[in-house]
């Protein structure tokens, strides 16, 4: 009856004490201290997910900043927007065409 297991032994704490469960306290403190490191990388890997998930939201953001950048930069870059903008300082575009000229040595 010594060796049998009993609900009481397991709640009186006796049941640490036994030869049997003595022999295995190693292999019990390898399987914590393999629990806390899984619990403290699933917490690093959550924590890195965050950030890639923050710095791709970012990355959209930037995009579409960037997008809206240069379609103003094109627009500006039109030639008739050039003219349409000189013209409020009196330039005016060429309506003659241009002649070529020949150079006779």
């Amino acid at each position: 009856m010594a060796n049998k297991f009993k609900i009481r032994h397991i709640l009186d704490g006796s049941i640490i004490t036994q030869d049997k469960i003595l022999k295995q306290w190693p292999y019990v403190l390898l399987l914590a201290c393999l629990s806390i490191l899984l619990i403290a990388n699933n917490y690093v890997s959550e924590r890195i997910i965050r950030e890639t998930n923050s710095i791709n939201r970012e990355l959209r953001e930037l995009r579409t900043e960037h997008l809206a950048t240069l379609s103003d930069y094109l627009r500006t870059k039109q030639e008739s927007e050039i003219a349409r903008r000189l013209e409020g300082l009196g330039i005016r575009e060429s309506r003659v065409p241009p002649k070529r000229i020949i150079v006779r040595k």
